[in-house]
């Protein structure tokens, strides 16, 4: 059975990169590499916020960032003195912002990442890279079904790729 195979291949190096992309000592490297001496906790914040278009709710921060509430208000306190969060409150809730440094630090992580991309593409045709592009893409956009499909089945049973579409 090839194609159950080639899925375990699959889940197998996406768990790898998972890993690998989200090490605390790469992040932390990665972030030296810019000259910004933040943890993984830090840099992964600033992706989360970067990412959300510059601001999250504080209960959306630490639920994206699978965070205590106490977690949180010490990493956005550490944050905010350092320049590159801002708290703004709106009645009881409190938005997260990144502040100008903020998002310069956040180009640069995306720019060191980018690198790190590129690098692992070095001996790729563009022909290979655009596929491949293509295909993460169209991955990334059935992940969400996927999900929920799989929520509602029980943990023990297979998933084929005909049930997937």
């Amino acid at each position: 059975m090839q194609a159950q195979e080639d899925i375990e291949a699959i889940r197998d190096a996406l768990v790898h990169v998972v890993a690998e992309w989200t090490q605390g000592d790469l992040q932390v490297r990665v972030a030296e590499s810019i000259r910004s001496p933040l943890d993984a906790g830090e840099v992964r914040s600033l992706y989360l916020l970067g990412m959300s278009g510059g601001s999250l709710g504080f209960g959306e921060l630490a639920e994206r960032g699978a965070l205590s509430r106490p977690t949180t208000s010490k990493l956005v306190s550490r944050m905010s003195a350092r320049g590159l969060f801002d708290r703004v409150r709106s009645g009881r809730t409190v938005e997260v912002r990144l502040t100008e440094a903020g998002v310069e630090a956040y180009a640069r992580l995306v720019a060191a990442g980018q690198q790190m991309v590129g690098g692992a593409l070095t001996d790729w045709t563009p022909e290979e890279i655009t596929r491949f592009q293509s295909q993460l893409t169209r991955f990334v956009a059935a992940l969400p079904r996927a999900t929920l499909s799989t929520a509602r089945r029980s943990p023990s049973a297979p998933v084929s790729p005909q049930e997937e579409t």
